[in-house]
């Protein structure tokens, strides 16, 4: 959509397409149901005639919040394991696709000569990636988180499970990395590495998904904002430093190298999802924030 208002009318349109968008959801958002996991609790509790939970106290003082949102996410990305190597990979996932927003533009116009809409239609390709990893995590849930589940006792699963689509997909990241580093050449149809951005955008969703319910299941309370907010600040960061040297990377190295670097990187990092449901429970034995009690 960016690359049809820009070249059709200009950049500043693209800031205007957000807004719309924007203001769309701001009306809708005030009819939306309550999704807020304790609140329900007590709504239900209320309805059955059971004792109501009690509230959880609201951060309220300035130095709660920053402890909460600002300070310990940094210490947690900094000392904590689970953490520190889960935002890792995350963040280097959502750089390498973030890149890709100018690297596949420079690669589909150089060797194919795309337009600046047809290199944008290109990337419709993410958007099929994520449709499928949608559906992998929909079916992992089905097939094996809940059926899982059912073995233990209520809230008893331990977290781990949490990982099977990070463990399935995470392959998809590599390969379809080399998949694209190889087949952006003169003599392959555009088709090709096209379709090699599939791969990549499943894997990238499972693995993100698949990385924040771990974190939300590992900790407690206030711990677990504290947690997504360091995903957040590392994912950020890579998302935003990744696209200012990717034509500059390009360019030295070529199309080929260049996404053959970011492939590697992906596969030194692919270990984790297993190592994390293999070691996971002591690893979390260990940390020094509190942890979800699954014994």
């Amino acid at each position: 959509m960016g690359s049809f208002v820009v070249n059709r009318k200009d950049w500043r349109w693209t800031q205007w397409t957000l807004l719309f968008f924007a203001v769309f959801c701001i009306l809708v958002s005030p009819f939306n149901s309550e999704t807020f996991n304790p609140i329900l609790k007590r709504r239900l509790a209320k309805q059955r005639g059971e004792n109501v939970p009690p509230q959880e106290p609201l951060v309220t003082r300035l130095g709660d919040f920053a402890r909460i949102s600002l300070i310990r996410p940094v210490h947690m990305l900094l000392t904590e394991p689970i953490v520190t190597f889960l935002c890792l990979y995350v963040a280097l996932n959502f750089g390498i696709l973030f890149s890709f927003f100018a690297g596949v533009p420079y690669a589909l116009t150089l060797v194919y000569g795309f337009s600046l809409e047809e290199s944008g239609l290109a990337f419709l390709a993410i958007a099929i990636g994520c449709v499928l990893g949608m559906l992998t995590i929909m079916l992992c849930d089905a097939l094996l988180y809940r059926k899982e589940a059912a073995r233990y006792p209520p809230n008893k699963l331990p977290p781990e499970h949490r990982l099977y689509a990070a463990m399935f997909s995470c392959f998809g990241l590599p390969a379809g990395l080399f998949w694209f580093a190889w087949t952006a050449r003169e003599g392959v149809s555009w088709v090709s590495p096209t379709a090699a951005i599939i791969p990549f955008a499943w894997g990238n969703l499972c693995v993100f998904v698949s990385a924040l319910q771990y974190m939300m299941d590992t900790y407690k309370g206030s711990v677990v904002a504290s947690a997504t907010s360091a995903n957040s600040l590392a994912r950020y960061s890579f998302a935003g430093a990744f696209p200012l040297v990717t034509i500059q990377m390009y360019r030295a190295l070529g199309i080929n190298w260049a996404t053959s670097l970011l492939g590697f990187a992906s596969l030194t990092l692919l270990p984790i999802p297993w190592v994390l449901f293999k070691f996971g429970p002591r690893i979390r034995a260990k940390s020094k924030y509190e942890t979800v009690d699954y014994s």
